[in-house]
């Protein structure tokens, strides 16, 4: 190195010299100077290195004390409570994947699959009652976990997996950000593609999942109180059900048991067991969309280990499993499909949610192009145990083993997760929706089902021996067909005579896969021309009986919408049926007396298909429900009939339609009756609606009419008129009267007319009034048929409310009522207006039954016999006078029955009591009359 004076002394003494050397003088006194030489600087090692190993020490010291002032410092304050607590960290806890105490298997990941992108922290705490404690983590060859439990470098996971989670893979974001630099110059032109493609890849993640609960008993103890095989049951469990482990960690507890808890990346998997009681219980928790259920065979073949027998010949029960699986979370409103199943009430928290099952068990599980079939074995433990079920399959001479039908699991059937049919509801259902209606038609021959894909409604319609067709319209092919593969029992007819092994091979089934919509639209539908007809002849023969074995009307889905509410659909059902035609339908669970009016809320759909049936002209429809029908609450339906004289049938008695059945059902070849729960007693239950329906029928706007307390008879806050407030005398109505009826006693307005002993009447049913009447009519020598016939004619009145005509004979002085002429009469119905002097023989609007009144059809016997009040007040004295316009019982005795009343009031006729009192016999004329109508 130069010194810095000798060098600027050197530098001082060249200039002066190259200042004189290299000047020289041209002739224009011009000086040339010669160029100055470069010079370099030298630098030792020496130097280089102190200087380097000093700024180092000076950049670690630095760093430290941030490390120090900044990290260490606050998280040491914010541990030390844990660290100084009696919770210490166990010295082998964070060993790491592999090097734990104890030989446990390692989680496996699945090929194609990498370790997700997570943070690794856990926390142990010592304790007497664990005997060991080990944790497991997912290898990774590049994942370094530190003394801490937290790794070092983060791997990103694979979304497609059904994580709850979303990223993406650290070299997809680098070869994205190697693409982004490549193709800057095309980054405008690119820009609406990338934002498509980050759309499909970003998929949404719901705050959702779903939970499956298992609880095993009898399972072998000595596989319950170990870690090591638990631990690979646990992980086998994962891998078969295609989840990601990440971690896991167990105990081993003192003296037995052990608990286990994994890590997944969809969530969480855990169980404890009681070796002693040969129980576990698992739970498995993950939010991903693949489905929980197809993992259960496998938690079951895995952990339901039996114990070895204690001895040779030991027969060891089987290790049971109750299950439940459950959604939780929230999420967004779907689209009718298959989700909707296993949220729904009776499939996803009924069945699927509800562990107290002693056996659930899947049969199958269809998804066809209109719907979802599920259909389970259930033994519910309040009714039946699998204890019983077991032993009704063995042959050690017990009452299961003699009566295996009785211990059996009952077999449900969903559709989208609606129950729709149980095996012990079959006969239940199917015979109270088919043979209700079918017995009110007199000769049902041709019949149309809409839906009733599983077989049982055709079942029933075909032991009817009247039938002759049955055209049975499914949409649904494939329903049919998983009906007759798991289902047999619904559609079974081989013990039918005549029929076929399988229903729908039955020479009078006519089975189309097809839109009922549409079918009866093109065929009965409004604006189908002769000349347009395109199908074959046969299909547009009108039908007897049409059943609706459908949705129900509460399910809230589009085609449930088309069958309730669409008019022209009702309007081609109704045109599909003969004049004396009959539809049946189911209505869904019954109303209760909580209910709203069918009008508004869940049962609108009911309300509406129920108006449209009375617009299009039904003139009589009942309602009834079933309790046995194994849907929980009682099932409703209703049965609509074209002819009002079908109600004949509707109110037979119990011997009636006993004799119906016997004679008309087919018989079997097993000799059992082919019916195993419609009867006559059973029917008799059909024809009085329950009390719910009436009073939410009460509930419509406006009030209906009959709703009030005079119509349903009987209120205690009305005041009545005993018998003995009256007395028979002479009529003032006229010299050919005969007796009258005259208060004692003065009658308020609005009291009741003898209503103690209306009751107390002689009734005559149709049927028997018809065998009468027959009588009369065939044989002259039936005397006596002749002496009730003028019996039934003098004192009784006609009624037509049980559809033909059937006759009721006060008991009472009251049957000397005479009829008030000019509209004098005091007391009648409420409702009672017009006179015969006023009324149009050649117009019957008068007469008029409403087709569809629920008060009425509750209270038959009183509104035949009674209903009478009083309109006005009546002094004591006057006569009691009604208005028999009242009492004509159909159409075509309207013109005969004003014209006698009018009669009478001018004087030119007598009354019915007056004509048979004075002996004069009128079956003969009857009898003339009837064989001329017949000539």
């Amino acid at each position: 190195l130069i010194h810095k004076g000798n060098r600027n002394m050197a530098l001082k003494s060249s200039l002066r010299q190259s200042s004189t050397k290299g000047s020289s003088s041209n002739g224009e006194g011009s000086v040339t100077q010669a160029p100055c030489k470069p010079y370099q600087v030298s630098v030792s090692f020496r130097f280089i290195f102190l200087t380097l190993l000093s700024s180092a020490l000076l950049s670690f010291t630095v760093g430290r004390a941030v490390r120090v002032l900044l990290l260490e410092g606050p998280r040491g304050a914010l541990l030390w409570p844990h660290l100084e607590s009696s919770m210490r960290n166990r010295p082998d806890y964070h060993l790491g994947a592999g090097k734990s105490r104890r030989d446990l298997p390692l989680p496996q990941m699945m090929d194609g699959k990498e370790v997700p992108r997570t943070v690794y922290t856990s926390k142990n705490f010592d304790t007497a009652a664990a005997a060991t404690s080990s944790s497991v983590l997912v290898e990774k060859s590049r994942t370094a976990v530190d003394s801490e439990g937290e790794a070092d470098e983060e791997v990103t996971c694979d979304t497609d997996g059904g994580s709850c989670s979303r990223g993406k893979d650290p070299a997809e974001v680098e070869d994205e950000d190697d693409d982004e630099e490549d193709d800057d110059d095309d980054e405008d032109d690119d820009y609406d593609d990338d934002d498509d493609d980050d759309d499909d890849d970003e998929e949404e993640h719901l705050p959702a999942g779903q939970h499956l609960l298992v609880d095993m008993k009898d399972v072998d103890g000595t596989f319950l109180n170990s870690e090591e095989l638990l631990a690979q049951a646990m992980v086998d469990v994962v891998a078969d059900s295609r989840l990601t482990l990440l971690s896991y960690h167990c105990h081993t507890l003192v003296p037995t048991g052990v608990s286990c808890v994994g890590v997944l990346l969809e969530s969480h998997i855990s169980f404890h067991t009681w070796p002693t009681e040969g129980v576990i219980t698992l739970d498995l928790f993950t939010c991903g969309a693949a489905p929980l259920l197809p993992v259960l065979p496998v938690i079951e073949r895995l952990f339901a280990i039996p114990r070895p027998p204690l001895f040779e010949g030991e027969e060891v029960r089987k290790p049971g499993m109750l299950w439940s699986h459950k959604l939780r979370g929230f999420r967004a409103e779907m689209e009718h499909g298959d989700t909707d199943a296993l949220s729904s009430s009776d499939l996803g928290e009924d069945v699927l949610g509800d562990n107290t099952y002693d056996l659930k068990e899947e049969v199958a599980s269809v998804q066809t192009p209109f719907q979802r079939i599920d259909i389970y074995n259930l033994i519910d433990s309040r009714k039946l145990t699998a204890a019983d079920y077991e032993r009704s399959l063995s042959n050690d001479g017990s009452y299961q083993s003699q009566h295996p039908e009785l211990f059996a699991p009952n077999k449900v059937v969903f559709l989208d997760g609606v129950k729709q049919s149980t095996l012990n509801g079959d006969a239940g259902y199917h015979e109270s929706l088919v043979h209700p209606g079918m017995f009110a038609h007199d000769h049902p021959k041709r019949v149309a089902i809409i839906g009733g894909g599983e077989g049982a409604t055709l079942r029933e319609v075909l032991k009817h021996d009247t039938v002759e067709k049955c055209t049975m319209v499914e949409i649904d092919e494939l329903m049919v067909m998983t009906s007759h593969k798991y289902l047999k029992e619904w559609s079974d007819c081989s013990d039918i005579v005549g029929s076929a092994e399988w229903c729908v091979d039955d020479p009078r089934a006519d089975v189309r896969y097809e839109d009922a919509v549409a079918w009866f639209i093109d065929r009965f539908g409004d604006g189908v021309a002769e000349a347009e007809k395109k199908f074959h002849e046969d299909d547009y023969v009108p039908f007897d009986v049409i059943i609706m074995d459908a949705l129900d009307p509460q399910v809230n889905i589009p085609f449930a919408e088309v069958l309730y509410k669409q008019p022209a659909f009702l309007q081609s059902i109704y045109d599909s049926l003969t004049e004396d035609g009959i539809i049946v339908m189911q209505l869904g669970d019954a109303p209760s007396i909580h209910d709203p009016s069918d009008q508004v809320g869940r049962n609108e759909n009911r309300a509406i298909i129920t108006e449209h049936l009375l617009r299009m002209g039904f003139e009589s429809v009942h309602v009834y429900e079933e309790k046995h029908s194994d849907f929980g609450d009682p099932w409703s339906y209703l049965v609509a009939m074209k002819d009002f004289t079908a109600r004949t049938n509707w109110y037979l008695n119990v011997a009636e339609i006993e004799v119906a059945i016997k004679d008309r059902i087919k018989h079997t070849y097993s000799g059992k009756s082919a019916l195993r729960f419609f009867d006559g007693a059973t029917m008799m239950t059909y024809q009085t609606p329950h009390k719910a329906f009436e009073t939410i029928y009460c509930r419509n706007k406006p009030v209906p009419q009959g709703c009030d307390e005079i119509s349903k008879g009987f209120s205690k806050s009305r005041p009545n008129a005993p018998v003995s407030s009256f007395e028979v005398k002479a009529s003032q109505v006229g010299d050919q009267a005969g007796r009258g009826i005259f208060a004692k006693v003065d009658i308020p307005k609005g009291a009741y007319i003898g209503v103690e002993q209306s009751m107390n009447s002689i009734k005559v049913t149709p049927t028997t009034y018809d065998i009468i009447s027959s009588h009369v009519e065939e044989y002259v020598e039936a005397a006596g048929f002749d002496a009730v016939v003028e019996f039934l004619w003098g004192y009784g009145f006609e009624s037509n409310l049980y559809g033909e005509i059937s006759y009721v004979v006060d008991s009472t002085i009251l049957t000397f009522v005479n009829h008030g002429c000019n509209g004098t009469y005091n007391a009648a119905d409420a409702g009672s207006t017009g006179t015969e002097m006023t009324a149009d023989e050649f117009d019957a609007e008068y007469f008029w039954h409403d087709p569809y009144n629920l008060v009425v059809a509750r209270h038959l016997p009183y509104s035949q016999s009674s209903g009478d009040v009083a309109l006005r007040g009546i002094k004591a004295g006057e006569e009691i006078l009604n208005n028999y316009l009242d009492f004509t019982s159909s159409e075509k005795h309207w013109k005969a029955d004003v014209l006698d009343l009018r009669n009478q009031c001018l004087g030119k006729g007598v009354g019915s009591i007056t004509d048979y009192e004075s002996g004069k016999p009128r079956t003969e004329a009857w009898r003339k009359d009837e064989g001329e109508k017949q000539d």
